[in-house]
């Protein structure tokens, strides 16, 4: 978090040490441990609730654009119904042809109905 080299905390250390006293510094070196672990702790769910309220915030706005694409699609009005599209009978040539109109034009009759298995059999 802080950018100090050893060197520097031993300059520290020693400044404090002839500010403080040898006697009260391992209280003052306690005391400061707490409140580094105090503000570290604090930073950290600090962090974790903004984080938290980010994602949330997204969520919501992604909720929107659900619930606007929702809407619309629900405001919209129906397309129109399409009409059929009628299918011209086949010419007739007047004459029995062995090949029925609908094959001659390349449309593919339905297939003629198998009787069921037990029929074949017998």
């Amino acid at each position: 978090m802080f950018d100090f080299s050893f060197g520097e905390l031993v300059v520290l250390a020693v400044i404090a040490l002839l500010v403080v006293g040898p006697d009260k510094m391992p209280e003052m070196a306690r005391t400061a441990g707490r409140w580094y672990g105090v503000l570290r702790r604090t930073l950290t769910g600090v962090r974790a609730e903004v984080e938290q309220q980010l994602l949330l915030d997204d969520l919501r706005r992604e909720a929107d654009k659900l619930r606007t694409l929702a809407n619309e699609d629900l405001l919209a009005p129906p397309p129109a119904p399409q009409p059929p599209e009628e299918i011209p009978p086949p010419p007739s040539d007047g004459g029995d042809s062995a090949v029925p109109a609908a094959q001659s034009e390349g449309v593919v009759a339905p297939p003629l109905p198998t009787p069921p298995a037990e029929e074949r059999l017998h």
